[in-house]
């Protein structure tokens, strides 16, 4: 379990029109970059409990847009939005800021990431235009709010790492991912061919909503029937996902003891932990590229993944995260029973080797036993 830091957020002002925000998370920068960027997380922890955000608007990109909206106790909404004008994927994110209920009073944000000592320090300066502005901005309460907003981050920071959150957020990029596959944005891109030999990208999810709720009936536990992949994948796929949400938020149906015949006696979390999560990592990939779509991988899982393939004792730098998800879904890597070794290094700069076969995770375990 991570640690958590509440109430250490420091507030200083080093000019007439500044404000400088700093809080440091002993969690990897990943996932606080991750935290702080994608729509779903971000409304989990985003101001403080009585405001929280009900909307979030995020399109990444220079010249893209954000927008927030708070709900207050007494049913008031609170919006600000803004324009991102630079980002530096995973270190820093330049955007403009207007609170709507001033809204001649833009500002500009500056946030960083670093990471050291396993602790990710984020911080923030806030330019006002004028010192008027700041000083208004200082004597709104934000201190406490922000202090509140923090703590909140820090407690969905300090659970990533149980399987349900796990899931969740892994699902949560497949799920983007289904939803990107539309007829608006990708004319027929479900039929489109995907890396994985003989399938199209519809396959891809039906291989999903096939195979996952069959194993949860060979070991007794029915999930509800769910839209057929035919008429509508994206929803077959976000069905399937609520429903395993829902087994591993169940605090009587989690820890459940299930036996199959390749794993043993396990529990319905530890089940779903071990044979579904590869797949959902890394089929969102397959997802991007039949639709031409980009996509980058959760880094901080995959480095795990990597992790639990190694030969030899040893683990990945948090430095390769940028570039991990490219090497685990090299072309090599997408043919069937071929293999592929993946030249890291450990923390000591050492070269480790890494032998993958990743295409056809769903043989690992409980179908196959083999192992990597």
């Amino acid at each position: 379990m991570i640690i958590t830091r509440h109430g250490s957020a420091t507030v200083t002002t080093p000019s007439e029109r500044e404000i400088v925000i700093t809080r440091s998370f002993d969690a990897p920068l990943d996932l606080v970059w991750q935290a702080m960027t994608t729509p779903r997380l971000v409304l989990r922890w985003w101001g403080p409990q009585w405001c929280p955000l009900v909307s979030c608007d995020i399109d990444l990109r220079v010249g893209g847009s954000w927008r927030y909206v708070s709900l207050a106790d007494d049913g008031t909404e609170l919006g600000w939005h803004g324009t991102y004008r630079e980002i530096e994927p995973r270190a820093r994110i330049v955007s403009t800021e207007v609170f709507e209920g001033f809204p001649d009073s833009e500002s500009v944000t500056t946030m960083t990431l670093t990471h050291a000592d396993g602790a990710t320090t984020a911080q923030t300066v806030v330019l006002h235009r004028s010192r008027e502005n700041r000083d208004g901005h200082l004597h709104s309460g934000m201190e406490g709010g922000i202090q509140e907003t923090f703590n909140r981050l820090d407690d969905l920071l300090d659970i990533t790492d149980t399987t349900a959150e796990r899931f969740r957020r892994v699902a949560g990029r497949f799920t983007d991912r289904a939803n990107d596959v539309t007829p608006d944005v990708t004319p027929d891109a479900w039929n489109n061919p995907a890396p994985c030999e003989g399938w199209v990208a519809r396959e891809v999810v039906g291989h999903m909503v096939e195979w996952m709720p069959a194993f949860m009936t060979s070991v007794g536990v029915e999930l509800p029937p769910g839209p057929s992949v035919a008429d509508d994948p994206a929803a077959a796929w976000t069905h399937l996902a609520d429903s395993l949400q829902a087994l591993l938020d169940d605090p009587t149906n989690a820890p459940r003891e299930i036996t199959h015949e390749h794993l043993g006696t396990v529990t319905v979390e530890h089940a779903i932990g071990m044979i579904m999560f590869g797949d959902i990592v890394i089929h969102p990939w397959d997802l991007a590229r039949a639709a031409g779509l980009d996509e980058t991988l959760d880094s901080a899982i995959v480095i795990e993944m990597l992790i639990g393939m190694q030969p030899i004792e040893g683990r990945v730098r948090s430095s390769h995260a940028a570039d991990v998800g490219d090497r685990l879904v090299a072309d090599s890597s997408r043919a069937r029973e071929s293999g592929q070794v993946y030249d890291l290094e450990n923390e000591a700069g050492t070269p480790i080797y890494v032998h993958a076969k990743v295409c056809v995770i769903d043989d690992i375990g409980w179908k196959s036993g083999r192992t990597t």
